[in-house]
């Protein structure tokens, strides 16, 4: 009986075990990209329109066929963007059009006579144009396409011509990446309008401007080309002839506008935007009149119009702020449709994408994310009403010297006491103010830095104000005391506020990613000698074990000076914890699972190199005067990862790309020499270990982009117009893309699957 007895107990016991198994490993990464794009439809006349779609993913680049029976458009609802078919005649269900697992398709266009369909996809690696033969009722396999325009450049939005015989696009191929005019640490890409025949032959350059010219189409008598040109925010649509020349401007200045369609032999549509507003609008060529093509308060793009005066559009109403995605990108925290899965040698891994900046970590025991925020988005919002105090102080220094000037006036002083008591009270007070500015704007330092250099100032005015004292029987001298004793109040009313004058308080949520429950779970508070400005969260990772959270909290464009530190949180007794403790900027730290090492970036010996800390001991990996960052170390300890310039190419002189390297635990304990396991030419960056240490994960620009640099930047901020995420197995050195979108796609991080039962 006793057998029996322990016999049913074991099967309690271990059934609920035996009967779960363990998802999928899960990969999150940052998405920048909009959400709530839909298909819509208008027959131009009722001004009226009418959404077709209603798919929760994002859904764009509708184009209409020839025949007027079918409608063609990208949707992201597998993950990457795929050209998806739907009737116009019947209410039949929306189906895949061309069938590839992996690769992105998009921007698709017919020829007039219905025989062919021409887009962009990753197909081979870059975005390259594509054609094959259009058959609305079969499903395309992308295998059979031919490749048009074969290219180590990226080719977008192929339109034809109103006879079918030629094809005219846009492409960065002329131009090599150059650095952001405002992110230094950023690429950015020109781009230029080209012809081919349909066969992919004959092609030709067409523009040679300076700016980015995109989306070229045919006029509708076929006898010029119509496109988009000029600096960011300052776009306007241009018309030239068949072989380039007499390219001029047909829309006015001081209003954007791209994404030209013809409408008429006389009327263009264009898509205008300002303040992350989009409308459509109408332009007459001849009186140069524009008007808005429909009233409606939604975001509407990228109009294409057919022969029977049907028009197609995409855009939607723009999302609001939600709860669990505070301060980042409006809507929801995850990209509609996520997860999605894709195959790693044997194993299939999940992908997250999640829409903020920076990855919101996956806690790694269960379904649940962390993200930050801090509800300052401007500087004025950190501005407290301490500040008004400075103007206060301004007020009442004006007041001083107009009351001492007087007083030098009743007198009778000379000309040169007058100009040595304004010269010293300017002096004076431009030196506090540069002391300001330079620690809190430029060099970021810690408080008490700025505390000890006003410290010595106010000494000066001690010494000062006894010098006048001993003269003050003299006007000038006594009102150059009052000057000093102003001086001298002011500076240590400034030693005393100095941390009350901004304040950036950030907040940690938990949200579960299934339910969107959301909970507030940590209020941070920066230790009183760090400067304010440096106190924004920059990263921020889970212990690959759960249950401790590690995050920087710095300024992320800052130099090897500026002010930046590694914390860890316990989310069991909310304690926190700073890691680093010197004076400059360190950050970007990771931890092994049994939590014996702590790897970080730091500027302490004047550049950035990663540092390896055990206990009370700190080395540095790599101390040389290249520029190291985003180090990982793999769960295991004995792998760290990072990003460097050391091997990169120079851009202009104002920036190098970066390339990921790794340095590995040799048996007797030392750590190799560093090796460079990523080569192309572009930028790569956030790495990130897989659970069991033997994959890395990071974004890259290797693929290039993937849609015209305009369009994608204005849609939606971002600025490293890279971005696609890859996986590299270490030991076989086999790599896959995991992403294929014209989206910004980053800091990937990858953790354990969660039981399932």
């Amino acid at each position: 009986m006793k057998k029996i007895f322990c016999f049913l107990l074991a099967i309690i016991l271990f059934t609920p075990i035996a009967f779960s198994q363990i998802g999928n490993e899960r990969l999150f990464f940052s998405s920048y990209r909009p959400q709530g794009w839909d298909i819509w439809i208008s027959d131009d006349k009722s001004k009226e329109i009418n959404k077709i779609t209603t798919n929760e993913a994002l859904e764009y680049n509708p184009v209409i066929s020839p025949d007027g029976k079918w409608i063609v458009f990208t949707s992201e609802r597998l993950g990457n963007p795929k050209i998806f078919i739907k009737s116009l005649e019947n209410n039949s269900e929306t189906s895949l059009l061309i069938d590839n697992e992996s690769s992105m398709q998009d921007q698709a266009a017919i020829s007039p006579d219905g025989n062919w369909i021409v887009f962009t996809s990753t197909h081979e690696g870059q975005s390259d144009i594509y054609r094959l033969p259009f058959r609305p009722n079969e499903q395309l396999n992308l295998d059979d396409a031919v490749n048009l325009t074969k290219d180590k450049g990226g080719d977008f939005r192929p339109s034809f011509s109103p006879d079918g015989s030629q094809i005219v696009f846009s492409s960065d191929r002329a131009h090599s990446i150059k650095a952001h005019p405002i992110f230094v640490f950023a690429m950015s890409r020109t781009g230029d309008i080209y012809s081919m025949n349909i066969n992919g032959e004959h092609q030709t350059r067409l523009t040679k401007n300076g700016y980015w010219d995109g989306s070229p189409c045919y006029s509708k008598d076929g006898k010029k080309i119509l496109f988009y040109s000029g600096p960011r925010d300052a776009y306007r649509i241009y018309s030239m002839n068949l072989d380039g020349g007499n390219q001029v401007a047909i829309s006015p200045e001081g209003i954007n506008a791209i994404s030209p369609s013809p409408l008429s032999d006389s009327t263009i549509v264009f898509t205008t935007f300002k303040n992350d507003v989009f409308r459509l609008m109408s332009l007459n060529i001849k009186s140069k009149k524009i008007d808005s093509l429909f009233n409606s308060s939604k975001n509407l793009l990228g109009a294409k119009i057919h022969e029977n005066g049907m028009m197609v559009l995409y855009g939607g109403q723009a999302p609001l702020e939600m709860p669990y995605n505070l301060g980042g990108f409006e809507g929801d925290l995850l990209v509609k449709g996520s997860p999605y899965s894709k195959p790693l040698n044997f194993n299939q891994v999940d992908l997250y994408a999640v829409r903020r900046a920076f990855a919101a970590p996956p806690n790694p025991n269960n379904s649940t994310l962390i993200f930050d925020h801090s509800g300052v988005r401007e500087l004025t919002d950190a501005i407290t009403p301490w500040s008004y105090s400075l103007l206060g102080i301004i007020i009442i220094y004006i007041f001083f010297m107009v009351a001492g000037n007087r007083n030098l006036k009743v007198v009778k002083e000379k000309l040169s006491s007058f100009l040595l008591f304004n010269i010293l009270a300017v002096v004076v007070f431009a030196l506090i103010t540069f002391l300001l500015y330079y620690f809190f704007i430029i060099q970021l330092a810690p408080i008490n830095t700025l505390r000890s250099y006003l410290a010595v100032l106010a000494i000066c005015f001690i010494i000062g104000i006894g010098i006048a004292q001993v003269k003050s029987n003299r006007m000038l001298f006594k009102q150059l005391r009052n000057m000093l004793i102003l001086n001298f109040a002011s500076t240590i009313f400034l030693i005393l506020i100095l941390p009350k004058l901004i304040e950036i308080p950030i907040q940690f949520y938990e949200v579960n990613y299934k339910t969107n429950e959301t909970k507030p779970i940590f209020s941070f508070v920066k230790p009183s000698n760090y400067n304010p400005l440096n106190g924004m969260v920059i990263d921020t990772k889970f212990n690959p074990s759960g249950g401790e959270l590690i995050y920087t909290v710095g300024n992320f464009r800052g130099g090897p000076l500026n002010q930046g530190d590694v914390f860890s949180l316990d989310l069991n007794t909310l304690k926190t914890n700073r890691i680093t403790t010197s004076n400059f900027n360190d950050g970007f730290g990771d931890i092994t699972a049994d939590q014996s090492k702590i790897v970080f970036r730091s500027g302490r010996s004047g550049h950035f190199d990663i540092y390896l800390q055990q206990g009370v001991k700190v080395q540095n990996l790599t101390s040389d005067d290249h520029r190291d960052n985003f180090p990982i170390i793999s769960p295991q300890g004995d792998k760290i990862a990072f990003c460097s310039d050391r091997l990169g190419t120079d851009i202009e002189g104002k920036v190098k790309t970066m390339d990921i390297f790794i340095i590995s635990l040799n048996k007797n304990g030392n750590w190799s020499e560093e090796k460079r396991i990523t080569t192309d030419k572009g930028q790569d960056a956030h790495p990130h270990f897989s659970p069991d240490g033997e994959w890395i994960t990071y974004t890259s620009e290797e693929g290039g982009i993937n849609d015209e640099e305009p369009l994608v930047q204005n849609v939606i901020f971002g600025p490293q117009i890279y971005g696609e995420i890859f996986a590299l197995h270490l030991s076989s050195g086999k790599k896959i893309r995991l992403t294929h979108n014209k989206w910004e796609d980053g800091a990937p991080l990858w953790t354990k699957g969660l039981s399932e039962r």
